[in-house]
């Protein structure tokens, strides 16, 4: 059962890296399904089937929020670009001749 926690919060992740909030609406149905078909499979009481829903959500939305922090972070962070004259300098090309080609 740890693995799978585990493997939640990282697809949990993975949604929140990749894809906004309505993606995981479709799968936070999917994993309520899932998950209180399993129940049903197991013999769980009503109690513990609902804190199996429960656990299971936390730990798909807790993943969530976290790749979306993630995504915000290095969003925000500012990235050093190439000056231009060095990007200029970087695309000069000379020729066979010995002149510079231009593009």
């Amino acid at each position: 059962m740890e693995y799978a926690a585990i493997g939640l919060a990282i697809f949990g992740a993975v949604l929140g890296l990749r894809f906004r909030f309505r993606a995981l609406l479709p799968f936070a149905l999917l994993v309520l399904l899932v998950t209180i078909f399993l129940a049903l499979n197991q013999r769980l009481g009503g109690l513990e089937t609902v804190l199996a829903v429960l656990a299971t959500q936390a730990i798909l939305q807790g993943g969530y929020f976290v790749g979306v922090t993630i995504r915000a972070l290095f969003r925000a962070y500012p990235r050093k670009l190439i000056a231009p004259d060095e990007l200029a300098a970087a695309d000069k090309r000379r020729s066979n001749s010995g002149s510079i080609a231009s593009n």
